[in-house]
């Protein structure tokens, strides 16, 4: 059996036109695939962004557990770990470069490419050249890095724009039994620039601004948008889902009947919502209620699932498949009864991050927010205190309640005290960076 783990960046649920809700038909590829597989309409990521995000993916467990998510520790074992160490064939594909092999994520993978900076085929051992030759600072590699980037458009166009996608294409294809292979598609997040012929689609008014200096902007200063604006930035963004989608295609056609496919989001996507556009930390649900597929082999037995299931579950789903035992660290249960029909009880989930909007990715005890939520109610810590929301009543989270109290509130209560009692989060001085991962951060709009 061969397994495919798609993960797609700032995904909101409400654009997976395959879960129950959603805004336009922006997903064709991805509801074919939903048609033969279980849609989980009430899955919650564990963190607001990227980093805070896989961990838990990855090693079932929390972004706050066994030290935090600045970088993988080793006592959490990621699925390719578990999965090679039983013999299977890993080949691991992204371009963020919050995943890096130095922040552990590469471990237990044959092939883990970053297909980021100086990602095209052919151009990883020139870089390589150049790091053991000249500094990131010296003009010969800011020369080098600059005229890439000038022909980086015309270079996707001819050797396929999606350089993780074809990672994974290919290894698909070459795979025999017992492969595991993960992508990262970095689409739908900002800029939000996708191709002529999806903004066309959508129907994205014109402006005399570039998409990417509009979304900046908006990154940086949403309530000074007109709703005229605004309009434009949610179409680009429905433009760049559909653009996401149009690559997943070409992926799933190497993708055959017997291939386990798991298709989420890392984390949502604010456009608008609670004054934002983007991912900054908070942990409200346009930002943790994410899309959820699984497609077994041969199909499943189950259409729709409205349980509530967590990021923390898909590991042990594929290690289920798989004929793997779990290991004793991982915190998920397997979701493969309930694609097979049986009942499952919702699982309360929670959603941490103790990082601010000005240093991502950095530890900060004083920066602390935690949520735990079912898919009526949620309560969410702050330094400023607990709030409560009836999601029910308020799926926008609009109305907080300040004082949740009564027995509807109970055992949420006692799942956030003790989350908030197990986590110790260090003030860390972090894991340094190079300067080409800054950069390369700056450009996704995290750091100014």
């Amino acid at each position: 059996m061969k397994t495919l783990l798609l993960t797609i960046d700032a995904w909101r649920a409400d654009h997976a036109s395959f879960m129950p809700g959603s805004v336009g038909e922006h997903t064709p590829n991805l509801d074919r695939l939903a048609e033969q597989g279980t849609v989980f309409s009430e899955a919650v990521s564990h963190g607001p962004a990227t980093p805070y995000a896989f961990p838990a993916v990855f090693t079932s467990a929390l972004p706050l557990d066994y030290g935090g998510y600045e970088e993988l520790s080793s006592e959490r074992t990621l699925v390719s770990e578990a999965l090679s160490r039983n013999g299977w064939h890993c080949v691991g594909a992204h371009a963020n470069p919050w995943l890096g092999e130095k922040y552990g994520y590469g471990r237990g993978y044959d092939d883990y490419r970053d297909v980021g900076e100086f990602g095209l085929p052919g151009l990883e051992r020139g870089r390589q050249f150049l790091l053991e030759n000249f500094s990131l600072d010296s003009p010969v590699y800011r020369a080098v890095q600059s005229a890439y980037r000038y022909v980086q458009g015309p270079l996707r166009m001819v050797t396929g724009d999606a350089a993780e996608i074809e990672v994974a294409r290919e290894a698909l294809e070459d795979a025999r039994d017992e492969a595991f292979v993960w992508t990262h598609l970095l689409e739908p997040h900002a800029p939000y620039t996708p191709p002529k012929h999806h903004r066309e689609a959508v129907g994205v008014p014109e402006t005399d601004t570039t998409p990417s200096q509009l979304v900046t902007r908006a990154q940086h200063d949403p309530e000074s948008f007109s709703e005229r604006e605004r309009e434009v930035i949610r179409g680009l963004y429905a433009a760049s889902v559909r653009h996401a989608d149009e690559k997943v295609g070409k992926l799933l056609r190497a993708v055959d009947d017997d291939t386990l496919v798991i298709v989420t989001a890392d984390h949502g996507e604010a456009l608008f919502e609670h004054g934002q556009v983007g991912h900054e930390p908070a942990l409200y649900d346009e930002l943790v209620h994410v899309p959820f597929l699984v497609r077994p082999p041969g199909g499943a037995s189950t259409e729709v699932v409205e349980d509530q299931v967590r990021h923390v579950d898909i590991a042990p789903t594929i290690l289920d498949y798989a004929g793997v035992e779990a290991p004793d660290s991982y915190q998920g249960r397997s979701l493969r009864p309930a694609v097979e029909g049986d009942d499952i009880d919702t699982e309360h989930a929670v959603s941490e991050v103790a990082s601010s909007p000005t240093q991502p990715g950095r530890l900060d005890p004083d920066e602390l927010q935690v949520g735990v939520r079912t898919p009526a109610r949620k309560l969410i810590y702050t330094a400023d205190g607990i709030e409560g929301f009836d999601l029910d009543a308020d799926p926008g989270e609009e109305s907080p309640i300040t004082d949740p109290d009564g027995e509807e509130w109970a055992d949420l209560q006692a799942a956030l005290d003790e989350r908030l009692d197990s986590i110790d989060v260090a003030d860390t001085g972090g894991v340094e960076r190079d300067d080409d991962v800054q950069e390369r951060l700056r450009n996704l709009g995290y750091m100014e």
